[in-house]
């Protein structure tokens, strides 16, 4: 039995997906390097990562969109996401609050608050599953 956590790195950047795979990899996390959002909803058919690790703007289908089609899903939309773009506007980090989206990070940034973030999402998580219902305080919403 695996008892790694699944991580999906979502960007059309290779060098990026390269990067944060082995960092991850490096710190204990099984880990799934995808080039589009499409390419994602394809692979939750088959396999539901613990966490997606997303840029906002790729080619074929967007992270905005990307949250949207995971929102839609009963089996997806509860699948944390962490965004990351080097571009941040108001208007998608609004959209992307509105769709539920809690965490952000602006590139390049520091692989620590990277970690940082993994590490308050999956103890999020972890809470919640022990409480039902559980919401995160505004403390643990976005950053970046």
């Amino acid at each position: 039995m695996n008892d790694k956590k699944l991580v999906f790195v979502v960007d059309d950047d290779e060098s990026m997906n390269y990067a944060l795979t082995r960092h991850l990899t490096n710190r204990g996390f099984e880990v799934k390097a995808l080039g589009n959002g499409f390419e994602v909803l394809l692979m939750c058919l088959y396999l539901k990562p613990d966490l997606i690790v997303s840029d906002i703007r790729m080619p074929k289908l967007d992270g905005v969109t990307l949250l949207e089609g995971l929102s839609n899903s009963i089996e997806t939309r509860d699948i944390p996401v962490i965004f990351m773009s080097a571009y941040p506007t108001g208007e998608v980090m609004e959209k992307a609050k509105t769709l539920g989206a809690k965490y952000f990070l602006i590139k390049p940034f520091p692989l620590e608050y990277l970690d940082d973030m993994i590490e308050r999402v999956m103890s999020l998580e972890s809470r919640s599953q022990n409480r039902a219902g559980a919401e995160p305080g505004p403390a643990d919403r976005w950053t970046g």
